[in-house]
């Protein structure tokens, strides 16, 4: 077997895998109408150009069909989404519709399967319980840790807290989304003028995520799964990596710390989030000086969030020849 050869072609059709098989000048004739014709379809009667007699290949359309296993099927869409991420993104955000299952519909469905999966497989615990031994144990590590070294003091643990990382913990789909969401306005910064996809729009972002959160929601039903926790991470970093580099075109190195920094953007803005709602559960409990604390973190962070975007805009913004 020449692998050289089955990897060219791979990666040929990872670039561009619609079956443009009858896609030329030569005349074909409808066997539907009796038609001749040029393209892809009768202008007549709309039959596809061709079919001929019955076949197995005829027989596995017609069964892929009832099944959903045609070229826009869902089933085909998550293949893309792992084989060729950035690439199906890319096309789909460009106009190529055909290329993918509805996106939105594809996350509920997706979505729903991961609560299935997640009922069949027992794992209700959270989806980082093997990786960290208790439920976002490590997150809630971390925010304390921020919150000492910030205010230098932190309330003693609280209930409304735990309840919070908690309920993320064992809701990873939305967890995922909100995340992901925090993403879209990072991305279209930090990536504002890459060599693929440049000057993306904000609504582009959003189905960019939409897609990942997708990957990212099967990814979890392969840990509910195996329990596979660092594995299954990794495989997620992995994706994430790919899906940024063959979306926007930079390099290695251009792609990992452009993705390293919208990621810390995005967990920025989801700590924005924490502060600001446990600053006002503080409130509501009249502690009003350890409240304070919290919300003096909210600016603190916007800064930084500001200096990363102001970098990467101005690192990435092309400059006339005469002045690089």
């Amino acid at each position: 077997m020449d692998f050289k050869a089955a990897y060219r072609r791979f990666r040929t059709w990872q670039r561009d895998p619609f079956d443009n098989e009858f896609d030329s000048q030569d005349t074909q004739h409808c066997n539907n109408c009796g038609h001749d014709f040029v393209g892809n379809y009768c202008p007549y009667c709309s039959q596809k150009s061709g079919l001929g007699s019955i076949t197995w290949r005829s027989v596995w359309r017609s069964v892929a069909e009832v099944w959903g296993m045609h070229s826009r099927s869902l089933p085909y869409t998550l293949l893309q989404l792992f084989l060729r991420p950035g690439y199906m993104i890319s096309d789909y955000i460009s106009g190529k519709r055909q290329v993918s299952f509805p996106p939105v519909k594809m996350l509920v469905i997706v979505g729903v399967m991961g609560v299935i999966v997640d009922f069949l497989t027992g794992a209700i615990n959270g989806m980082v319980k093997t990786m960290s031994g208790e439920k976002m144990s490590y997150v809630t590590d971390v925010f304390s840790w921020l919150n000492v070294h910030l205010n230098g003091v932190f309330p003693p643990p609280s209930d409304y807290l735990n309840k919070v990382f908690m309920w993320l913990n064992t809701h990873p789909d939305v967890f995922s989304l909100i995340l992901l969401s925090f993403l879209i306005i990072p991305i279209y910064y930090i990536f504002r003028f890459a060599p693929r996809n440049p000057h993306h729009t904000l609504p582009q972002g959003f189905f960019v995520q939409v897609f990942s959160t997708a990957m990212l929601l099967i990814l979890n039903m392969l840990y509910d799964i195996t329990a596979q926790g660092l594995l299954v991470a990794l495989l997620g970093a992995v994706m994430i990596y790919v899906t940024y580099r063959q979306l926007f075109g930079y390099g290695v190195w251009g792609t990992l710390w452009r993705v390293i920094l919208a990621f810390v953007c995005g967990f920025t803005l989801l700590s924005i989030l924490l502060n600001t709602n446990y600053g006002f559960h503080l409130l509501r409990e009249q502690r009003v000086d350890v409240a304070r604390g919290f919300f003096l973190n909210v600016p603190i962070a916007l800064a930084f969030l500001l200096i990363i975007l102001a970098f990467s805009y101005y690192i990435s913004k092309p400059r006339p020849k005469g002045k690089q």
